[in-house]
């Protein structure tokens, strides 16, 4: 006789067939179907004893709910959250959920047929990361990224199940002790002392996977974060010799215990597993920022470390003329004054000592002070093309200081070439005065009277020195200074943390920072095309709207940020616990399941603030493109003459 079918589970709302079930899976019961269309489906349900305590139901059913907003392309998608009108009332049946059960490899089976084949590796992690990087585009992140979250499917896709609820069975637990030792391999080391965490704590998961896949170990054992021995991983290349290094670095990474120095997007990782090789955490970038030393990538001016610009100034090339920079007086502002001395230490070679000055009477120094400070006017730069001495020059001038450029001649007529004038006449004088005629005695005579002149025009040689000395030479890599254009200054300025406690979050960063890159790309354009200026004008007018709502989302995501900062989930599930073993009121415990509650709105509210900064960065992104496909067709037609003229000297 065949087995009588499995009864309907009369809580469901469509008509279906079970076909296994119910097995216990974690905190949940789980049941396959089959719905009367021939979908697979599988149905989960919280234990019910764990549907007991109002803050798992409750932290349950918001998951639930999540789940069923976050991108159908990247996740099996969620068809229900029950029971309704509300999952969260204690009176009701235990909260559920239903999703799609596609056929395909659990990503934990596949891994315990570790190492794998680099390319059978690389095309799984790529629609990982893919998947990965689609979900945090949300504001979203799983937090406890796990091969049993990850399915293979049949048609090749990578998809992302049950993500979401992995704190769940942390939030079962009623001591202290057990808050800290549960959780998984998989789960970043900065989770064990941080309520707001970013999407980079998803990219540790994934290089613990990635390592497992490579080298059929995980890295640092199965014991949860907070007993993680932190012990140096060997080279990668003795457990597979045919692992390139990028891959090694990039593995690296990912698990690095600072999540600053993880990649930055699951985006990053996609490119790098593709084939990529600009990302600055796998290769060496040609250059770093002089102010801060982080790395640059080739052609990027702005730092997004510290917010300023790159910006080379050049010297005079040989045989071409040469222009200074006078500082012709300088006022009692103090503010001037530490300006000059940043301004300095940015541009001139290293080490250069920052400049003091005269100021005002000499009668009101010491002697010494007199000796030590440079008397005004004083050539701060020389040697320099004219293009960089009038752009240092404005630069001085747009924050008030009295500076002007001097031509070729003044260059030139250097303080030495005067001494050695001086000098030399009164030497000739003193050989030929009483061998020579009266009119060569005249002539010397008138010689060395211009000489004593130019001595008493200028006090005295030592004076003419100091007056035409150039006292700073240009550096030689590109000076690191604050940006000068208004709207790359504001978006810069939202790189930096809003206080010394705190710290702008990965996400935002990345997106600010590309953003910040995108203008500053804008403002490059926009200077070559002079011709065109009005028709950018009028393109890019939405610029400074769009900057400003990005500063207001930023500073929304800040103060949600240091409010997530505040609650610590585990203790309000500890002291929840305590309530109940007490016997206390319904009341203490309403305003712990509160606290929770916020917790969650606050992560959902950072979610959506985080959508509309991305929707603002579309915004600003065709903004900048429409003004980046303005060109000069004159400058075109220089630019083609130049290289065809170049490419006819090549060939002759």
């Amino acid at each position: 006789m065949s087995e009588a079918p499995a009864p309907a589970l009369p809580w469901l709302p469509w008509p279906h067939r079970v076909l296994e079930g119910p097995h216990d899976v974690g905190t949940e019961q789980r049941w396959r179907i089959v719905l009367d269309d021939g979908r697979p489906v599988l149905v989960a349900q919280l234990a019910a004893d764990l549907a007991r305590d109002e803050s798992i139901r409750r932290r349950y059913a918001r998951d639930a709910e999540r789940l069923m907003r976050l991108p159908a392309h990247a996740l099996v998608p969620t068809l229900a959250v029950g029971p309704l009108p509300d999952p969260r009332d204690p009176a009701a049946i235990a909260p559920w959920r239903a999703r799609l059960d596609p056929p395909g490899e659990p990503l934990e089976a596949w891994l315990r047929r570790a190492p794998v084949p680099l390319e059978e590796l690389t095309r799984v992690f790529v629609g990982l990361a893919d998947a990965l990087q689609s979900v945090h585009a949300t504001g979203a992140v799983l937090r406890d990224l796990r091969p049993s979250q990850v399915l293979r499917a049949e048609d090749g896709r990578v998809l992302l199940v049950d993500v979401g609820l992995s704190r769940v069975d942390v939030l079962s637990s009623h001591t202290a002790s057990s808050l800290l030792m549960q959780g998984s391999a998989y789960v970043a080391p900065e989770q064990v002392h941080a309520t707001a965490v970013d999407q980079r704590s998803d990219l540790f998961g994934l290089g613990v996977m990635m390592w497992q896949a490579l080298s059929g170990e995980l890295p640092f054992g199965d014991g949860p974060a907070f007993l993680r021995e932190r012990v140096p991983l060997p080279p990668l290349a003795r457990l597979r010799p045919d692992a390139p290094p990028v891959l090694d670095a990039l593995v690296r990474a990912c698990l690095d215990d600072d999540p600053s120095r993880r990649p930055a997007t699951a985006a990053e990782v996609a490119w790098v597993l593709r084939g990529g090789s600009s990302t600055s955490l796998v290769e060496q970038a040609t250059t770093v920022c002089q102010h801060c030393g982080a790395r640059l990538r080739v052609g990027q001016r702005l730092c997004l470390a510290c917010g300023r610009l790159s910006v080379r100034f050049l010297p005079a090339a040989p045989g071409e003329p040469a222009f200074g920079i006078d500082l012709r007086s300088l006022d009692e502002d103090a503010h001037k004054l530490r300006w000059l001395q940043g301004f300095v230490d940015d541009v001139a070679q290293p080490p250069a000592r920052l400049p003091e000055f005269l100021v005002g009477s000499s009668h009101l120094y010491a002697e010494e002070e007199r000796h030590r400070r440079v008397r005004l006017p004083a050539r701060l730069f020389g040697n320099l093309g004219q293009d960089t001495a009038e752009a240092l020059a404005e630069r001085m001038r747009a924050e008030g200081l009295d500076v002007r450029v001097v031509g070729p001649p003044q260059v030139r007529a250097s303080g030495r070439q005067a001494i050695a004038t001086i000098v030399g006449t009164m030497l000739l004088a003193a050989v030929l005065i009483p061998v020579g005629s009266a009119a060569v005695a005249t002539a010397l005579g008138l010689g060395l009277a211009g000489a004593l002149l130019m001595l008493g025009r200028h006090n005295n040689v030592k004076s003419w020195v100091e007056r035409t000395h150039a006292r700073f030479q240009l550096r030689s890599l590109p000076a690191s200074l604050p940006a000068s254009d208004p709207l790359v200054a504001r978006l810069a300025a939202l790189l930096r943390p809003p206080s010394p406690d705190a710290e702008v979050p990965g996400d935002v960063k990345e997106v600010v920072g590309e953003l910040a890159l995108l203008v500053q790309r804008l403002v490059d354009h926009r200077a070559l095309q002079a011709r065109n200026a009005h028709e950018l004008e009028v393109l890019t007018a939405p610029l400074e709207p769009l900057v400003a709502a990005i500063e207001r989302l930023v500073e929304q995501l800040h103060q949600i940020g240091a409010e997530l900062a505040e609650l610590d989930e585990g203790a309000m599930v500890r002291a929840l616990a305590a309530s109940e073993a007490r016997g206390e009121d319904r009341e203490r415990r309403q305003a712990l399941l509160q606290g929770l509650d916020r917790l969650r709105a606050l992560e959902d509210r950072r979610a959506e603030v985080f959508h509309r900064l991305l929707e603002a960065r579309s915004l600003l992104e065709r903004t900048v493109e429409l003004g980046l496909a303005v060109h000069d067709e004159g400058l075109e037609h220089e630019r083609r003459l130049a290289l065809a003229v170049a490419a006819l000297g090549e060939g002759s």
